[in-house]
């Protein structure tokens, strides 16, 4: 059935029908578009200057640079036309130039003839090259078309080709003579080919003659532009005008500046606001002021300077190394200076302190001893040592010594083990091989047997080196504070607590630090009673015996001069003199024994009892005595345990050497000590000998670490308290325990006031933890309630804010691999032997403080320079030598002898002082010292060996050598013996030899034999007018009472003869200041010769290098040849150089200063000449 259609349209509701509204047209949308607009069009300013601006604020910081360097670029161009024009107007610039144009005007005819001739010949190339290029190419091609065919064709193209060579070619050549005139001439190939060769074998040698006439005019205008250029200050006019037009297109982009590394995954971009680190002008803050130069300069001013050492930028290329590399900071970052510099919480590697910069050296360079450059790190690794933090804190490459006695003493047990097992497999073999089967099981157990045997012969070898080894190395052993075992035989008892409760108080700036807070620690006095009597019941109860008074005022110039003041300091406050290295011996007389002081002045060394490490306990003479030996104990011959054969400490553990003192000198020093102070009543110390409080000593000793830099009976072994600190740099923030000061470091409240009172810094970092630590090491205890054995157990050293800071710097660089922002593979690993021998040696330089005597580095300045006698004019001669060269002066096997023995007792050459002989020198001292020794064998039985113990009486043993030097004889200052080990001694001969860049082993040159003419003429030359024989020591003992310089018959075995070739060229280049003159010498072609206005008549007839044979004749020098060369021409007093040789030395070498400035590069500096006799001695 169909649906009905009024039914379907029924049940539909119909809309009401609207009139359809078009919103275009039914209303406005104006306001809507313009809105839209509007902000289409900010959106689009906005991320334009985003782009331009927003994302890129360092465009307005170099655009700031440029408008300022480049005012004070034409600031300063005036000024740097004037220099130039100073140097230009200088006579030595005015001879060189007038010599270059000589040169050029005397070649200029010929050379403009060639020059013509070249023009013209060119002009007939030019017009011959087409045609023959032509003729050879269509050649070409016919023959490769002969090569490639056929039979009849390859017939085919050879004809074409002899065709070719016989075709005629028209060329148009200009004129022989140079006119305009054009000829043509008809040629085949070969005759233009040949014509084509000659042309340019004719060219090619009127250039070389050109060349040849040129060479000598074109070296003497380098020699001129070279004399600008070294002798200009700063940059000519037109350097900046470069550097003006460089300004001019700069590139504002980041990738213009941008550092990257791919090697090693660096990118920087650190020069994109510090646009002028690597210009070549020293820019200063003032000289980029926004106000202009010499204005006060704007941070953007200090962010515009040059780096302050370009000698570091040349080893540490930026493009390889970066910049936050070394000085740490998030490199990559340039939209704030707050996130370039690493100044965020998250970021691990925040841009150091300017103070502690040198932080960025430690984690290259963890493996130095001495990184050059970095003071203040340097100082920090020098603090940490000699300050005692490496007593409790482990940190690599500080233990060397005990590090390597441990894994020896270790090697050695397993070696005696595996002994021990292999004796013990040969018992079960034999004992196996008499019950055996058959003889075939019974060899081959008896074979392995024999062959334990033999193995055990090769491990005993080894366990005898590894014995040895361990026996240099207890000699290598020091310990930080004093041997606490003689504490009976050395201190006052009453002192020892007085001591102990306030170091600072009775010696302001010693090492020994504070160990209670008496107003935190309610039990410090019982603390301190304990541990007094433990310390004093543990020690040697024996007595040294009494020893006479000396002379003080003796003792004064002995203690000021002798070089006790190169480590000691004497005096309180601003009149303290001397060094800081070791205790200041002001209030000596307050705290000792005089008997036992002048026992250590004469030998610091010798011990009272020596200690068994495998026994563990020290050795009594009945221990000697049960094994049938006398009680004797040394170095050499006596250093094992009568008990058990093992290595025994021998010597006190202490760096102080033995300045070979005869017993009055040393009875004279101690004297003098003893008479600057007089003990004081101090309190009552009974309570020392309670054996009680001697159990509860030994528990404080061990929970403080009091053996760490003492020795002390029964804790000999005592292992570190402290934490280790290698990477203590790279422990995460949040592991330093700020314990109740984290939110006032966080919001920057300092209650130690580190940095002034208005300094309101967050110093929640490792800078700030390192700081306060150091300052006040229980200030993170500050509010807790803690057991007093639970309290932080970090003393109070003495650090001033400097001392504080270098500390700081170094544990801050302490990060290891694992804390660097730079790959391992830029870490300063050296593999060539020479810096290793160099860094092994400054850990040996620095142990022993040579440096307080000696000038080590250029420009180190030594101790003794700062004490008053050696700062008077007589005592500037007599200064300890400097050693920067030494390596390159003296030969090592020679220097081996000398630093195990100064005073060179077992030197027996003639003419040179021995054991019954003084020295030519100062014969006084000689002699006083000779009867002095002679007395003191006298009065002794005791071994001579050195550091030999007795029966434990404590008498003065004959020393070590002789009581003077072995090569300076006349020096006041005392080269000590340090009884350094053999491994000690390689050590320092490879690091001096090493610091000089000589090689490794030395062969010694062999020297040609004088001919007698030869003889005469260098003995003439000793005697006309030179001052040799005025300063050097000669045998004569009237002219030696005044020496300043060592006798010449040292020099053979002594001196290298480059150096010393070098010396007597120009002394003043390796040792400015020496009373050596300069000028002895001039250049006369190839050859030196004696520079002086009368030389004797046999000089001028000797045509060799007269410096050479004066050298040949000085280390060939013998006895005989010195007493003959006297009688020749007595000596005058020393050091009394005539002015008169002085001025002919300067008139006769000042006309040739330009010609040997630059015409030889070892020529002297005749300025410093003979008058610098008066400065200091000359120390050949």
């Amino acid at each position: 059935m169909a649906d009905s259609t009024e039914t379907s349209e029924s049940l539909m509701k119909k809309e009401p029908e609207l009139s359809a509204q078009d919103p275009i047209v039914s209303r406005s949308t104006s306001g809507i578009m313009l809105l839209c607009a509007l902000l289409l069009t900010a959106s689009l300013v906005w991320a334009l200057w985003d782009e331009t601006f927003g994302q890129r604020p360092w465009r307005n910081i170099q655009q700031e640079f440029v408008s300022r360097y480049t005012r004070y670029l034409k600031s300063i161009k005036p000024q740097a036309g004037k220099s130039e024009a100073e140097v230009k107007e200088s006579a030595e610039y005015q001879t060189l130039d007038a010599e270059a144009k000589a040169a050029l005007e005397e070649v200029k005819p010929e050379s403009a003839e060639i020059d013509r001739k070249v023009a013209q010949i060119q002009k007939q190339l030019d017009a011959v090259t087409d045609p023959f290029q032509n003729q050879r190419g269509r050649l070409t091609v016919i023959n490769y078309n002969v090569e490639i065919s056929k039979d009849s064709a390859k017939e085919k193209y050879r004809r074409q080709a002899e065709e070719k060579r016989q075709e005629i070619v028209e060329v148009e050549l200009p004129a022989p003579d140079g006119s305009d005139k054009i000829i043509t001439q008809k040629m085949n190939y070969e005759q233009l080919e040949r014509f084509y060769n000659d042309l340019r074998e004719e060219k090619a040698r009127l250039l070389g003659r050109k060349a040849e006439l040129l060479k000598s005019p074109t070296e003497l205008a380098t020699t001129r532009d070279d004399y600008l250029r070294h002798n200009l200050i700063g940059l000519g006019p037109g350097q900046i005008d470069g550097l003006i037009r460089k300004m001019d297109s700069f590139d504002y982009s980041i990738l213009g500046h941008q550092i990257s590394a791919s090697e090693s995954d660096i990118v920087d971009r650190c020069e994109v606001c510090h646009v002028g680190i690597r210009e070549p002008l020293n820019i200063r803050p003032a000289d980029l002021a926004p106000d202009g130069p010499g204005k006060k300069p704007d941070s953007l001013a200090r962010a515009f300077v040059s780096h302050p050492n370009r000698e570091l930028l040349q080893i540490h290329n930026p493009d390889r190394f970066g910049c936050s590399g070394c000085h740490w900071g998030n490199g990559r970052a340039t939209t704030s200076d707050v996130k370039g510099h690493g100044r965020h919480k998250y970021w691990l590697w925040p841009l150091f302190e300017r103070e502690n910069i040198e932080a960025g050296c430690q984690q290259c360079h963890a493996k130095d001893r001495v990184t050059q450059g970095a003071e203040t790190l340097n100082l920090g690794r020098d603090l940490f040592y000699e300050r005692g933090c490496v007593g409790c804190h482990r940190y690599e490459g500080f233990d060397r010594e005990t590090d390597t006695l441990s894994g020896t003493r270790q090697n050695t047990t397993q070696l005696e083990d595996q002994v021990i097992g292999n004796d013990r497999q040969i018992r079960q073999d034999t004992e196996a091989a008499n019950q055996a089967g058959d003889d075939a099981e019974a060899q081959r157990l008896l074979a392995h047997a024999e062959s334990l045997r033999v193995s055990n012969s090769l491990l005993a070898a080894r366990i005898d080196q590894l014995n040895l080894q361990a026996k240099y190395l207890m000699q290598d052993q020091k310990k930080i504070g004093p041997n606490l075992k003689d504490i009976r035989l050395k201190l006052r008892k009453e002192w020892v607590p007085v001591w102990l409760k306030d170091p600072q108080g009775f010696r302001p700036g010693t090492k020994m630090p504070t160990f209670w807070r008496f107003g935190v620690d309610r039990d410090g006095d019982d603390q301190i009673k304990a541990i007094s009597a433990y310390l004093w019941q543990e020690s040697f109860s024996s007595k040294v015996p009494d020893q006479a008074r000396g002379d003080a005022a003796h003792g004064k110039e002995l203690f000021e001069t002798r070089g006790c003041l190169g480590c000691h300091g004497i005096g309180d406050g601003d009149s303290q003199i001397g060094g800081s290295f070791a205790a200041n011996l002001q209030r000596v007389g307050e705290k000792s024994n005089f008997e036992y002081i002048v026992r250590w002045i004469h030998n610091p060394r010798e011990r009272w009892a020596p200690y068994c490490p495998k026994e563990k306990r020290d050795l009594t003479p009945e221990d000697y005595s049960k094994n049938n030996k006398p009680y004797v104990f040394d170095t050499e011959l006596n250093s094992r345990c009568p008990n058990d054969g093992a290595e025994l400490q021998v010597q006190n553990m202490t760096v102080m050497p033995n300045f070979r003192l005869s017993d009055r000198d040393a009875r004279d020093i101690a004297s003098y000590l003893f008479s600057l102070s007089s003990p004081p009543a101090y309190p009552d110390a009974s309570f020392m000998d309670d054996p009680n409080l001697k159990e509860k000593g030994h528990g404080l000793i061990k929970q403080y670490g009091c053996a760490s830099c003492h020795e002390i009976k029964g804790f000999e072994e005592e292992q570190r308290i402290g934490k280790e600190l290698t990477v203590e740099g790279a422990t995460p923030i949040e592991r330093l325990d700020f314990a109740l000061l984290t939110h006032d470091a966080e919001k920057g409240h300092d209650p130690l006031k580190l940095h002034g009172d208005h300094s309101e810094k967050p110093w929640y970092n490792h800078k700030g933890f390192f700081e306060h630590k150091l300052a006040e090491p229980a200030i993170y205890d500050q509010g807790k309630e803690k057991d007093p054995k639970d309290r932080l157990r970090m003393p109070k050293p003495y650090l001033t804010p400097e001392w504080r800071n270098a500390l700081t710097t170094f544990l801050l660089g302490s990060v290891g691999t694992e804390g660097s922002n730079v790959p391992p593979s830029l870490f300063y690993n050296p593999q060539d032997q020479r810096r290793q021998d160099v860094q092994n040696g400054w850990w040996v330089i620095k142990k022993y403080n040579c440096m307080g005597c000696h000038e080590i580095q250029v420009g180190q300045r030594s101790v003794l320079m700062g004490v008053p006698f050696y700062q008077t004019p007589e005592g500037k001669d007599l200064l300890p030598p400097i050693l920067t060269s030494e390596g390159a002066r003296v030969d090592p096997n020679w220097l081996l002898r000398f630093l195990n023995d100064p005073s060179l007792s077992d030197q027996r050459r003639p003419g040179i002082a021995t054991t019954t002989e003084p020295r030519p020198g100062n014969v006084a001292a000689a002699s006083a010292s000779q009867s002095e020794n002679t007395r003191q064998n006298e009065s002794t039985t005791a071994s001579t060996t050195a550091s030999a113990g007795t029966s434990g009486n404590g008498r003065l043993k004959p020393q070590p050598g002789l009581d003077q030097n072995g090569v300076r004889v006349y020096l006041k200052a005392r080269m000590p013996t340090f009884s350094f080990s053999p491994n000690e001694l390689q050590t320092l001969v490879r690091f001096f030899m090493a610091m000089s860049g000589q090689q490794e082993p030395y062969i010694k040159e062999p020297l040609q034999p004088l001919t007698e003419q030869e003889k005469l003429v260098a003995r003439q030359m000793f005697t006309s007018g030179t001052p040799c024989l005025k300063c050097h020591i000669t045998g004569d003992p009237t002219h030696d009472a005044q020496a300043i310089a060592p006798n010449f018959l040292l020099s053979g075995e002594r001196l290298k003869r480059d150096w010393t070739f070098r010396w007597l060229l120009d002394p003043a280049q390796i040792d400015p200041g020496t009373a050596m003159p300069s000028g002895l010498f001039r250049k006369e072609g190839d050859r030196w010769v004696i520079n002086l206005p009368n030389p004797p008549a046999s000089a001028n007839e000797y045509k060799s290098d007269h410096a050479d044979l004066l050298v040949r004749y000085m280390l060939l020098l013998t006895p005989e040849e010195q007493r003959r060369l006297l009688a020749t021409s007595p000596v005058q007093p020393a050091a009394s150089t005539s002015s008169q040789t002085e001025g002919r030395l300067r008139q006769k070498s000042s006309g040739n200063l330009a010609k040997r400035i630059h015409k030889t590069k070892r020529a002297p500096t005749v300025a410093r000449t003979v008058g610098r006799v008066s400065k200091r001695a000359p120390g050949m």
